[in-house]
C-alpha cells in the first residue's frame, strides 16, 4: 500500500516533534526544511493535524507547534486513517467489473491487514 504525500508529511512532522530532546515549540519552516517539504504545503497539513488534536499550534512570537499529546498516546495507524481518504489499494468504486470481480474483497482484507499489522505502534515506539 502506498500512502499520500499528505499521510507521510504527517507522520514525518509527528516524528520530528516526537524526536525533540525538550518541550520547545518548532517552527514549521524548521520542519519544511528539515524534510525538504513544501512550507505551503505542511502548513495544510499542520493545520490539519492540529484540527485533529495531533498537535498544538501557538500564534507570535513565542509560536510554533508541538505535540498535542503524550507520544505514547498518538498511534500510527490512527494518524493513517485520518489521512488517506481510501485505504483501498484499487479505485472498486469506478471499476467496470464492480460486481463481477472476486479482487476487490482480497484488497480489502489486505488493506485491513496493513492497518492492523501496525498493532498499538505509537510515535514512541518509532522514535
Amino acid at each position: 500500500m502506498k500512502l499520500t504525500k499528505q499521510t507521510d508529511f504527517a507522520l514525518r512532522t509527528l516524528l520530528y516533534l516526537a524526536k525533540q530532546e525538550t518541550n520547545r515549540r518548532i517552527f514549521v519552516q524548521e520542519i519544511a526544511d528539515a524534510y525538504d517539504m513544501p512550507v505551503n504545503h505542511l502548513t495544510k497539513i499542520v493545520n490539519k493535524l492540529s484540527r485533529l488534536g495531533y498537535i498544538n499550534t501557538y500564534r507570535g512570537r513565542n509560536g510554533g507547534i508541538e505535540l498535542g499529546r503524550a507520544k505514547e498516546d498518538i498511534l500510527i495507524k490512527g494518524v493513517i486513517i485520518d489521512f488517506e481518504p481510501s485505504l483501498t489499494p484499487a479505485d472498486c468504486e469506478n471499476c467496470l467489473l464492480r460486481g463481477g470481480c472476486g479482487l476487490e474483497v482480497h484488497l480489502a482484507i489486505a488493506s485491513d491487514a496493513f492497518i492492523e499489522s501496525l498493532g498499538n505502534k505509537s510515535l514512541a515506539d518509532i522514535c
